[in-house]
């Protein structure tokens, strides 16, 4: 009887140790499902906020003329206004402000291009 009654203590042993390391193993696996969810929930947050600032940003653009020099580009006025917005999006706020069709200026033209509200002098 007493062999009968030790091998089932083994048995409740080992399957209170795999309970055990089964309980840490899913525990685990929550952690790093959690840890997951912030990761993702937390850069999309950031990026709409970053998005929502930078849509911001490119509402106080005021316009100012500018003659077009040799050489110049769409994209290189867009570069030198000193405004931290993408250059791509500056470019088409130019576009639009200028209803230009396409990229194409030509020397002597008047471009509007953009400056910031709180630079702009009436």
């Amino acid at each position: 009887m007493s062999a009968c009654s030790s091998s089932v203590r083994n048995y409740r042993g080992h399957y209170r140790n795999y309970r055990n390391y089964r309980m840490k193993q899913l525990q685990r696996q929550l952690c790093s499902y959690m840890l997951l969810f912030l990761m993702v929930f937390g850069s999309m947050g950031w990026f709409f906020w970053d998005w929502s600032q930078a849509n911001s940003r490119v509402e106080d653009l005021a316009f100012q003329p500018q003659i077009v020099q040799s050489g110049d580009t769409l994209w290189s006025l867009a570069e030198n206004s000193d405004l931290q917005i993408d250059t791509r999006t500056l470019v088409l706020k130019i576009m639009e402000y200028n209803q230009l069709t396409d990229t194409t200026i030509q020397t002597g033209q008047v471009i509007y291009t953009p400056i910031s509200k709180n630079q702009h002098q009436p």
